[in-house]
């Protein structure tokens, strides 16, 4: 148990974070999105989607009926402890392992974010259940009235692991690192969203205050502060390491990307550059990471001493390992193994993740000439699947389908949106199959394409359902499955070598805006697909504006019209995804999306 005078400061605390969230006053605390209400609870039937959002993340949150979100932050100052606990360890099975503890080089909650960002610690953390940001690392955020200027104070006292001090530039410099890394072979799809930021006349007054100023006004930026850019590494150390690299660099491989492929296997440069609850004591990329409680950390004693992030191979071997007792918390993305969750009464953190199914079309990233430039073949595929197919064969009938970019059940769901989701192509096999003739005709395409998928159960079964189908309308497809990090995400983000491809934006509470604007914009440097169309663009626009739920519903139903028009991509479900904890464990807390904060965890007796 901790100190009664620690007791005390934490309750004060907890009564100042509340005032601050409730009142208009501009001390600081929480900062939140203005007008952001509580998600509103969709129904119990969790969705899943095989592939990894490309840590896309973004930002209709909906909170899971009945599934036992963690308690609030209060309850574990209350009731943590006064020093690290010798022998405490979480076994925590990931649903896919890292390939990098860079944040630059993970690819969001689903492929590294709860690992890293135990190491790196995060600006904000979001709170799904309010809708709102909560300072971590900083101690407020605070918008001008058009949220085109939002000013930062991070908190005084930290310092890295190498004893450098935190200091406000060092926001601006981290985050430029995404910016520069733009098209070199970074994985996380955050550079959209970085670029909004107009870093030539963004201020640091002094060193625990940065004003940024942005591009256009976005209501929701604090989400930002709470995904990988709020993840800070030490610029001192990356401008040494980009010194010794230099001499190594070639026209293929950049220094920057030297850099990061360094940072995946030296625990000693991430230890050194961060300040999180934990230090990385061992790693091996795409196989297993072990973290050790930080004897020093800001936020005073972390309680539980050791983190393991292993891969059991699926959601389904996650669970079935989880039952067994082999692991204490456990990654689940698969509506089959949420409905046995929740029978057997597990403590679950979870939620919907909009856009959390679906298939990416290359239509030309880098100049390629690929067929999905042709929207005739986006049409003919959306005729060609049925969603209740791959229902029905890869999850027993268990997945919750739909068509549309934001589900019904999920906050920014509308009927409005529902009619434009309504527009797209419905499935129509004789329809499909016309189209994919008239192509071959027109341009003696030979009816090839290349599918990539994920071969984490239930992918082979969602790939197989989805190669019959498009074959009976005339394509002839090649598959190519393999694990998310070292084939689905190399071959979609790093080489752009594929046509079509297993996906998911994950667009939740935390991400939905940031989700939308990097895959679909035009000019983001984190558009996957090279999607590009004007009306697009000005969709995207009006959604960074939009301040109340009643705004962002008609700004995402606009994106939704543009969709169905244009077809970007092909949805097929909403998908659940989140944490089943083991009932001793408490404290933990979220960063963003469905990513997880041990900092003030522990194990109940």
């Amino acid at each position: 148990m901790r100190s009664w005078l620690f007791k005390l400061l934490a309750l004060l605390m907890v009564f100042g974070l509340v005032a601050a969230a409730c009142g208009n006053d501009d001390d600081d605390g929480v900062t939140t999105g203005p007008d952001e209400p509580a998600p509103a609870e969709p129904s119990d039937d969790g969705d899943d989607a095989p592939a990894p959002a490309d840590d896309g993340d973004d930002e209709p949150a909906a909170e899971p009926a009945d599934d036992g979100e963690e308690a609030p932050a209060e309850e574990v100052m209350m009731d943590g402890c006064e020093a690290t606990v010798p022998g405490t360890k979480i076994n925590y099975a990931v649903f896919s392992p890292n390939a990098n503890m860079d944040p630059t080089g993970s690819s969001g909650a689903l492929v590294g974010g709860t690992q890293i960002v135990n190491v790196w610690d995060v600006l904000m953390a979001f709170d799904p259940a309010a809708g709102v940001s909560n300072g971590q690392a900083a101690e407020s955020l605070t918008p001008n009235d058009d949220f085109t200027e939002w000013t930062l104070k991070i908190r005084s006292g930290i310092t890295y692991g190498n004893g450098d001090a935190f200091i406000a530039q060092d926001v601006v410099d981290s985050m430029l690192r995404f910016f520069d890394s733009r098209g070199d072979g970074m994985t996380n799809r955050a550079a959209g969203s970085v670029a909004l930021i107009d870093f030539d006349n963004t201020e640091v007054p002094d060193d625990s205050t940065v004003i940024f100023r942005l591009h256009r006004g976005w209501s929701t930026f604090h989400t930002l502060l709470g995904d990988e850019p709020g993840m800070i590494v030490n610029p001192r150390i990356i401008a040494q390491l980009l010194d010794e690299e230099a001499a190594n660099a070639t026209e293929e491989t950049s220094a920057a990307r030297l850099v990061r492929n360094r940072m995946a296997v030296t625990p000693d440069l991430v230890n050194a550059a961060s300040f999180g609850p934990y230090e990385v004591a061992e790693v091996e990329p795409n196989v297993r990471t072990v973290l050790r409680a930080r004897d020093n950390y800001w936020g005073g004693p972390v309680c539980i001493e050791e983190i393991e992030f292993t891969f059991p191979g699926s959601s389904v071997a996650n669970w079935e390992a989880f039952q067994a007792g082999d692991f204490n918390a456990a990654f689940l993305r698969d509506p089959r193994v949420f409905a046995d969750a929740r029978e057997a009464g597990a403590v679950l953190s979870s939620e919907d993740q909009n856009i959390g199914g679906l298939f990416l079309f290359n239509q030309g990233v880098r100049g390629a000439e690929v067929i999905g430039k042709d929207i005739r073949i986006r049409r003919a595929i959306h005729h060609a699947i049925n969603r209740d197919i791959i229902n029905e064969r890869a999850f027993e009938g268990k997945l919750k389908t739909t068509n549309a970019i934001a589900a019904e059940g999920t906050l920014l769901w509308s009927p409005e949106l529902q009619e434009c989701a309504d527009q797209a192509p419905s499935y129509d096999p004789d329809a499909a199959a016309a189209l994919v003739e008239e192509v071959k005709a027109d341009t003696g395409w030979d009816g090839s394409m290349l599918l990539v998928h994920a071969d984490t159960d239930p992918g082979p079964e969602i790939a197989q359902a989805v190669e019959g189908m498009l074959e009976a309308a005339g394509f002839d497809i090649e598959v190519d499955l393999g694990p998310v990090t070292t084939v689905l995400i190399p071959r979609v983000i790093i080489q752009a070598d594929y046509e079509m491809a297993g996906w998911g934006f994950n667009a939740d509470g935390a991400t939905w805006v940031a989700s939308l604007n990097d895959n679909l914009l035009s000019t983001s440097g984190s558009n996957r697909m090279a999607f590009s169309h004007p009306d697009m663009d000005a969709a995207l626009g009006e959604l960074y504006g939009a301040a109340n739920v009643d705004d962002q519903r008609a700004a995402i139903a606009a994106v939704q019209c543009v969709w169905s028009e244009q077809l970007p991509a092909m949805v097929y479900s909403v998908t659940e995804e989140g944490l089943a904890l083991a009932p001793n464990i408490k404290g933990v807390q979220r960063a963003g999306a469905t990513i997880f904060l041990f900092g003030n965890a522990y194990i109940e007796n």
